[in-house]
């Protein structure tokens, strides 16, 4: 039997952790069973050339469906025809499965795959984000009945997704993140530091500066800590529109000097060895590839209390998890990591094995193949 063609829709090929997923889906993904196809809705200059550039080395062909302003694709009067031309090339390909990511790729991946009479039509959904626009609460739930099935990265985006979008429990499948753990070696606290100047204790957070993340309350945290312990530092990497603003905050908070903002790294995770403490302050969340990370390379890890993080962090046993937006709850749960090293290595300990046991890659691929091979078998059936 030859393997059945999959075709995977995504806005772009920018950084983001919906790309980092696809990517370890399309290099995994057993070959023996399906052919992968990315098409992005657009690729220019906001998109990672290497990112295309793996993609392509893996042997996988990128449609680019060529939308001029993929924030409006389905409005636009020029998107229908090339919405006929990906349908047109579903067809040719075979394809069998059209599996979309975001909330663009979502529309436009399901209306191609209605359009070209491809059996099985997936959307993914990431976080628990509610969208302000009328008109995009109700694209959320017309494009959720058209789908054949929803996955989730996390129970709280399940339930956040039927809640608000009144998409049916059972049309839903949570299949959360996975990670290499063999880019992890296990080991203890790096020499090599995220920065010259990050001397004595670290405390890092790895994510991008925008709103969502609570770097606000992360650096009044940040203030508590250092008044209590002086050598204990904070390191920021990532970039976004709230930087300057972070950067003035800490100026005014007396931080500066002692918060070190690196900016956008590539492959940030190999700082991770470097940070005595992982810190998460998201005010919103669905299922963060960072905390993942840094439970895989065995740190201890603070977390808020939102979105996915209680399905990774179990409190007390592999990190501690505080209210979101009460800098006072992060500030103490930090200080008994910084203050108690026995802790702190306890709970490292147990967040790599807790990752090992239920958040590899192959565990994550394994449940999309499960998924997709189920669907295939419901429509043999039905035929």
């Amino acid at each position: 039997m030859s393997p059945t063609a999959v075709a995977y829709v995504i806005p772009r090929m920018s950084i983001g952790g919906a790309q980092t997923h696809l990517l370890h889906v399309l290099r995994l993904l057993d070959r023996r069973r399906f052919t992968p196809v990315l098409c992005c809705l657009a690729t220019d200059r906001d998109d990672r050339a290497d990112l295309l550039d793996r993609v392509r080395e893996l042997g996988v062909p990128v449609l680019d469906a060529r939308l001029p302003d993929t924030a409006n694709s389905m409005v636009r009067p020029g998107s229908l025809l090339q919405l006929v031309g990906i349908a047109r090339e579903f067809r040719r390909r075979r394809v069998r499965i059209v599996h979309s990511y975001l909330f663009h790729a979502n529309w436009f991946g399901t209306l191609a795959a209605r359009l070209a009479g491809i059996p099985i039509a997936i959307i993914s959904k990431r976080s628990i984000d509610v969208y302000p626009r009328a008109r995009d609460r109700w694209a959320c739930r017309a494009v959720n009945r058209m789908a054949d099935r929803v996955t989730a990265v996390a129970g709280a985006v399940r339930d956040h997704v039927h809640a608000t979008e009144g998409c049916p429990l059972e049309k839903i499948v949570v299949i959360p993140n996975g990670i290499d753990i063999d880019r992890f070696p296990l080991a203890g606290a790096s020499d090599h530091r995220p920065a010259p100047e990050a001397a004595g204790t670290v405390m890092g957070t790895i994510s991008r500066l925008v709103w969502k993340r609570g770097h606000e309350e992360l650096l009044q945290a940040a203030t508590i800590v250092r008044r209590a312990e002086p050598s204990v530092r904070l390191v920021i990497v990532g970039d976004g529109p709230l930087r300057p603003a972070l950067e003035e905050h800490a100026r005014r908070l007396g931080l500066d000097g002692e918060v070190r903002f690196l900016g956008a790294v590539h492959d940030a995770a190999r700082l991770l060895p470097g940070f005595d403490v992982f810190v998460l302050s998201s005010v919103l969340e669905g299922m963060s590839n960072a905390l993942l990370e840094a439970m895989a390379a065995g740190r201890p890890v603070v977390a808020t209390r939102v979105g996915g993080n209680p399905e990774l962090v179990i409190d007390g046993e592999t990190g501690l998890l505080v209210p979101p937006r009460d800098p006072e709850a992060l500030a103490e749960a930090l200080l008994r990591l910084v203050r108690d090293p026995g802790l702190a290595r306890r709970l490292g300990e147990g967040a790599r094995r807790r990752v090992e046991s239920q958040f590899t890659l192959a565990a994550m691929v394994g449940r999309l193949e499960g998924l997709y091979g189920d669907l295939l078998a419901e429509r043999s059936r039905a035929a």
